[in-house]
């Protein structure tokens, strides 16, 4: 037989276990809703095609207006894109033409004009204006 205070402290750890229980659950609740905030977020940064970060990848190297620049009927323009390197080891086939063989082979590409013209903009501030790249 249990005593009224012994029944009374099951009851109360009973009371305390399941405070902690709905307290999980509420907290389970917030970080759902946190995931789910973040997904939104990362969802529409990835919708906008003109936001460069956005791309994932390294965006083609072409022409895009300055709009910081340009002004009314004189339009600024600068190659955009990005650079891009990697390092892989040589394969033993490439080893044996070299001359001196090297380890590492590495190659890049980098986004920059091949024409440009020089503007003066403002009286005395000289850039360039990228006509290809």
């Amino acid at each position: 037989h249990r005593t009224s205070s012994q029944l009374l402290h099951t009851i109360f750890r009973f009371q305390n276990w399941t405070m902690s229980v709905y307290k999980m659950l509420d907290y389970m609740k917030y970080g759902g809703l946190v995931l789910i905030v973040l997904f939104v977020v990362e969802h529409s940064f990835h919708s906008f095609p003109e936001v460069e970060a956005a791309a994932g990848g390294c965006p083609d190297c072409r022409l895009k207006e300055n709009t910081r620049f340009s002004r009314p009927g004189i339009p600024i323009f600068q190659c955009k894109g990005c650079c891009f390197s990697r390092a892989y080891p040589t394969p033993m086939r490439s080893k044996k033409t070299m001359l001196v063989p090297k380890n590492i082979t590495s190659e890049a590409t980098c986004c920059v004009a091949k024409l440009f013209s020089r503007v003066t903009l403002m009286g005395n501030l000289k850039i360039e204006n990228h006509t290809d790249c």
